[in-house]
């Protein structure tokens, strides 16, 4: 079953299109970003075993460096050993689920702390896809974000140092600054139709369903924007200065508090891991 069942709801026709490409760009893995990988390899660095008549191997896990929508690169051992075209099967873990998707190695190197080994997926059903490419989309939003105006000194206004970034898959980040200080005042995320913020003065984050910030989004959906979030949140590149992405994960984890007995009560969202799921992308020819 896919990660997230309510947002990326990719089209069949899509990942059937993935499938055929073999050559898709590579996206950076942020340090933040628990993904980890573990596959069964021979050994065998000459002659490979490729049936299964040969055998376990050794098992071996690392932290995932990159990231395609057919592939991904993994930082093993450097007592792995293995050669191109072998074929295994890669249970790569997030969040405290795991996938397991046959694949066959594209290329190894070892170098002086690590081995870097490619796998190429091979797979089997569109579920499976689907729930890969989920991670793929929060990873390549998140390091594609760039600053605007690059080096150029951030608008002041009110006060407040406003500094933008903006990512080509439609997302775009803000802060705001005392000018003196400069501490943080406040984020704001646009995730396509959605707006997530989040300030110093209140606990948690705001998150409505529209850029007007009129709607609230509902509950389902909540849980799920939050959890895409942290995701990308995760992957957020080093131009972004590390106190805003700190102060976006606590954002993130932090429950508000309950309204007074006299006031509407807005719906809590849930935040079990069943409920998690990011939002909808334009299909992409």
């Amino acid at each position: 079953m896919p990660f997230f069942t309510r947002i990326l709801k990719f089209p069949r026709a899509l990942l059937a299109r993935l499938r055929d490409q073999r050559k898709q760009p590579r996206h950076r893995v942020g340090a933040d970003f628990p993904l980890v990988a573990t596959v069964s390899l021979s050994g065998d660095d000459g002659t490979l075993r490729q049936s299964a008549s040969a055998g376990p191997g050794s098992i071996w896990s690392g932290r995932v460096s990159d990231i395609s929508a057919n592939g991904l690169s993994v930082r093993l051992p450097v007592a792995t050993a293995t050669a191109r075209n072998e074929t295994s099967t890669v249970r790569i873990t997030l969040a405290e689920r795991e996938l397991a998707i046959p694949c066959t190695v594209a290329h190894f190197r070892v170098q002086p702390a690590h081995a870097l080994c490619g796998l190429r997926l091979d797979f089997a059903d569109f579920a499976a896809q689907k729930s890969f490419l989920q991670i793929v989309e929060a990873v390549s939003l998140g390091s594609s974000f760039a600053p605007v105006g690059g080096d150029r000194a951030p608008r002041v206004s009110l006060g407040l140092a406003r500094r933008q970034w903006r990512s080509p898959r439609h997302a775009k980040l803000t802060e705001w600054r005392e000018t003196g200080t400069r501490k943080l005042d406040r984020f704001e995320l646009i995730l396509e139709e959605h707006c997530i913020e989040g300030r110093m003065t209140e606990p948690g984050l705001k998150i409505s369903r529209d850029t007007s910030r009129a709607k609230p989004a509902a509950p389902t959906v909540e849980a799920e924007l939050r959890e895409f979030f942290l995701w990308v949140v995760a992957n957020l590149p080093a131009s972004v200065p590390t106190d805003l992405k700190e102060f976006m994960r606590r954002a993130a984890t932090t429950t508000t508090a309950a309204a007074p007995k006299h006031a509407t009560k807005a719906p809590v969202a849930s935040t079990s891991p069943t409920d998690w799921a990011p939002p909808k992308r334009p299909v992409r020819g």
